[in-house]
């Protein structure tokens, strides 16, 4: 599939999101939803995100932060959150990660793409996996917490 025919491939090759040159989609791939739908259920527990084991943990301030605001719009703290990106991801930066924005939509994306368009990526989402394979961030509502792999039982 080609990134025009993603679900939110709007937020790529839409002057009224984000544009991003050929060479930036060139760096993205749409992952199948069997590869996508196995990453989501590796972090999240619930198809009904807010049932989420996830959510209750950010409800109750349990979930550990990597950036309580990400400052999206703002020019000086988009900057510091992606120095606090590049920062948490330095071994994968020259690498892929995997972008899930709900349980049959992800792209594989070059790290480094990420980490300089983050706030490109994340808008208008409430909620994104970054999977990075051993562990993942989780972006909600202008935070950034760390999430782990479950246990599936």
């Amino acid at each position: 599939m080609e990134i025009k025919d993603f679900s939110y491939g709007c937020r790529f090759t839409d002057e009224d999101f984000a544009l991003f040159s050929e060479k930036q989609l060139s760096k993205m791939k749409v992952l199948s939803k069997e590869e996508t739908s196995g990453i989501w259920y590796s972090y999240c527990d619930n198809e009904i995100l807010p049932l989420s084991y996830f959510i209750k943990d950010i409800i109750a301030h349990k979930l550990p932060v990597l950036s309580n605001d990400c400052g999206w719009g703002d020019e000086e703290a988009e900057r510091a959150t992606k120095y606090l990106l590049e920062t948490e991801m330095r071994d994968y930066i020259e690498g892929y990660i995997n972008v899930c924005y709900d349980d049959e939509n992800a792209l594989k994306v070059s790290t480094r793409l990420f980490c300089d368009k983050w706030s490109d990526f994340c808008y208008p989402s409430d909620y994104l996996i970054i999977d990075l394979g051993d562990r993942a961030l989780l972006y909600y509502e202008d935070t950034i917490y760390y999430l782990d792999k479950i246990e599936n039982t």
